[in-house]
């Protein structure tokens, strides 16, 4: 997933993208319900709205194209 959004984030200057590892964030883990990695979330105004969960919503393999 990051090499995805690494390829995503200079193309989209205006938005924010944050990595967070699990094992060091419990708080937003709990906070946020993360109960599989990779998870994806996306705010808008400081609120989540959407979310991906696994691989599941992108093919179920990391090589799909952004």
């Amino acid at each position: 997933m990051d090499k995805h959004l690494k390829s995503l984030a200079p193309k989209y200057i205006d938005t924010k993208f944050i990595k967070l590892d699990a094992e060091n964030a419990p708080f937003f883990v709990s906070k946020l319900s993360v109960k599989t990695l990779p998870c994806v979330i996306f705010f808008r105004k400081g609120i989540a709205f959407e979310s991906l969960i696994g691989f599941q919503d992108l093919g179920g393999k990391d090589d799909f194209s952004p």
